[in-house]
C-alpha cells in the first residue's frame, strides 16, 4: 500500500502523458480508497497531460515538416487536414483530449501547422486544468460507486446481465448479417 501512495502521483503523471484517461480514473478511484489527496491526483493528471501535449506540439513543429517531407504521401494528406484545423481550432483544441487515440495525434498536427504556439499553450492550460479535474472526479464517483458494499454484492448480478445482453446483441448481429 506504501508504494501506491509513494509512486502513484508518478505513474498517473506517466499515465496522463502518453494517453491519460485510465491512469487518471484509477488515481482518483485511489481517492475513494484514502490512498491520495484530490489535489495531488489532479496536479499529477495536470502535469502529465501538459508535458505529453506541449512534447507532441513541439515535436509536430520542430520535426513534423522533416518527417512529412520522408512521407510525400502522408504529407498531402496533412496538408489538406492543416486548413481544417486551424478552422476549427477552437472547438478541436476543446474537445481532443477527450477523443481516444488522438492525444498524441492532434498536438503533434498543430505544431505542424501555423498555429502561433503562444495560443496552444494557453489553450493547453485551460483545456488541461479542466480535463484533470473533470476525470479526477469521475474516477472518484467510480471509486465510491464501486466500494459501496451493496454495490459489490450486486456485481454478480451486473456482469451476468452484461454477458447476456452482449449475447444477444452478438446474437441479433449475426441474424442481420446472415440475410441477404
Amino acid at each position: 500500500m506504501n508504494t501506491i501512495t509513494q509512486y502513484g502521483p508518478l505513474a498517473i503523471a506517466l499515465g496522463a502523458f502518453v494517453e491519460g484517461e485510465t491512469a487518471v480514473l484509477l488515481g482518483g478511484a485511489g481517492l475513494a480508497l484514502g490512498l491520495f489527496d484530490f489535489w495531488t491526483v489532479v496536479g499529477a493528471a495536470f502535469a502529465g497531460s501538459m508535458a505529453g501535449d506541449q512534447f507532441f506540439f513541439w515535436l509536430g513543429r520542430l520535426k513534423g515538416s522533416a518527417y512529412l517531407a520522408g512521407h510525400p504521401r502522408f504529407g498531402t494528406r496533412v496538408a489538406r487536414v492543416g486548413d481544417l484545423l486551424l478552422r476549427h481550432r477552437l472547438p478541436l483544441l476543446g474537445t481532443y483530449r477527450f477523443i481516444y487515440g488522438m492525444r498524441g495525434v492532434i498536438p503533434f498536427a498543430f505544431g505542424v501547422s501555423d498555429l502561433c504556439w503562444r495560443f496552444f499553450l494557453a489553450a493547453n492550460l485551460f483545456t488541461a486544468t479542466l480535463w484533470s479535474v473533470l476525470i479526477t472526479l469521475l474516477g472518484l464517483h467510480a471509486g465510491k460507486f464501486l466500494t459501496d458494499p451493496s454495490v459489490v454484492a450486486r456485481l454478480p448480478l451486473l456482469g451476468a446481465g452484461a454477458a447476456l445482453l452482449f449475447g444477444l446483441g452478438m446474437l441479433v448481429r449475426g441474424r442481420f448479417k446472415a440475410r441477404p
